[in-house]
């Protein structure tokens, strides 16, 4: 698949990842790129925040693995039908070979029950013990819960974000107290971008 050089090869309807010093992070979506500029589609209280001339840090993912960084400036504000920044365009984009995974401070509770990698695959529901936990921190690739039970390999339950809910079954590679670094398996690229969402919904410094 052919690299993005510089912000003119982005696609149409790219999520961007936005950040400010300041403010955080946010979420604009690339609704028409021109010779002139990106036009993107942006949060009411974002759109409020930046000024115009302002720099900003972009990011965007658009493989499951690797993502794409570049710094550019807010050109204008558009604030009818809806909240547009008009972005500058930038031949400096970066391309990482691994994403970068933001890391989110939550409060999540979190349903499930755990098992481990003998457990036969087929087990009924009268079988499973569900257990309570919190889960502290979240990327779209792992997450830390909080929780009083100690739990064996593997952990499966639902993760509500919003009005999203998430099956997740995570793997256990970390224990310290009752604190557990779960990584998640299996989780499909719908989930992963409903989780990363979310993140950029409560991400704030």
């Amino acid at each position: 698949m052919k690299k993005i050089t510089r912000t003119n090869d982005i696609k149409t309807n790219t999520p961007i990842r936005v950040y400010k010093k300041g403010y955080g992070y946010t979420l604009l979506t690339l609704i028409e790129n021109n010779d002139l500029f990106l036009i993107c589609k942006s949060p009411e209280d974002f759109f409020t925040y930046i000024p115009e001339n302002e720099t900003v840090e972009c990011y965007i993912w658009p493989y499951p693995d690797g993502s794409y960084d570049f710094t550019t400036t807010v050109l204008g504000k558009i604030s009818s039908p809806f909240p547009i920044i008009l972005l500058k365009h930038t031949d400096s984009v970066v391309y990482n070979p691994t994403r970068q995974c933001l890391r989110a401070k939550v409060k999540i509770p979190f349903t499930f029950f755990t098992f481990s990698i003998n457990t036969t695959k087929s087990f009924s529901s009268e079988d499973i013990q569900w257990h309570q936990g919190t889960i502290l921190e979240l990327t779209d690739r792992e997450a830390l819960l909080n929780t009083e039970i100690t739990p064996e390999h593997f952990v499966k339950g639902h993760l509500h974000l919003g009005t999203k809910d998430i099956d997740i079954t995570g793997k256990v590679t970390g224990i310290n107290s009752t604190h557990y670094d779960i990584s998640f398996v299996g989780l499909d690229d719908t989930d992963r971008i409903a989780i990363l969402d979310y993140i950029f919904t409560v991400y704030r410094e």
